[in-house]
């Protein structure tokens, strides 16, 4: 973890590889503008810098199986603040990050994201029934209109021996662009409902590195 409570590394222990490229951090929590609706906000919206969450206070302790890393972080605002359990299990491949926010913020939207030592030109993002392939560039005016994408329980990116899931429990827009996995987690637009999202949410996303591509490293399962 990096002073700022974010994640500046981790490693693989079976494959041997470092999961983060170098002097990036994983898990960054940060708040953008969003004038959108609730139906769409502007393709250049990360054009302008967002704001870190802040770190109050963590601490780390075993729990049986498990080793917890327990955070509380505050927006620039000082009007919420997230409590989360990031957890490592003892026989599993995941990193869950349990998440409890009191969001009360207005025409803000609230991401994570994990740059990841994972490329590839495509992506895979389950729906309903099965999954579909999406781009990782904005090539194409048709690539970039495909800047914020729908998936139901994971995104993956893989190359042909390794790759790198991100899963959730109730979370669905996501970016993914080149080698970084970027999750929406909540937004407070103000039409057609001005108090969209805000209060209390309890939520669950996970990061799953595998060996293979999705099918080889049971991605499905590790969604379900």
């Amino acid at each position: 973890f990096s002073k700022d409570g974010f994640i500046e590394a981790i490693y693989d222990k079976e494959e041997k590889r470092p999961i983060i490229p170098a002097g990036a951090l994983a898990n960054r929590l940060v708040t953008y503008e969003d004038a959108g609706d609730a139906w769409d906000f502007p393709i250049y919206y990360d054009e302008k810098p967002g704001e870190l969450l802040r770190l109050m206070d963590s601490t780390v302790y075993t729990d049986g199986p498990q080793i917890v890393r327990q955070s509380r972080f505050r927006t620039a605002s000082g009007k919420s603040v997230l409590e989360q359990k990031v957890v490592l299990t003892a026989g599993k491949r995941n990193i869950d990050f349990i998440t409890s926010v009191d969001w009360n913020e207005n025409a803000k939207m609230l991401r994570t994201s994990f740059p990841v030592n994972v490329f590839a030109q495509e992506a895979t993002c389950e729906i309903q029934f099965g999954n579909i392939k999406r781009p990782t560039h904005r090539n194409t005016s048709w690539d970039m209109a495909k800047y914020e994408v729908c998936a139901h329980k994971w995104v993956d990116i893989s190359e042909g021996d390794y790759g790198v899931a991100l899963l959730n429990d109730c979370k669905y827009g996501h970016k993914i662009l080149d080698n970084v996995l970027d999750l929406n987690l909540l937004r407070s637009s103000n039409y057609p409902d001005p108090e969209a999202d805000r209060g209390k949410h309890l939520f669950t996303y996970s990061l799953f590195p595998h060996k293979g591509d999705y099918i080889a490293g049971g991605v499905v399962k590790a969604g379900y």
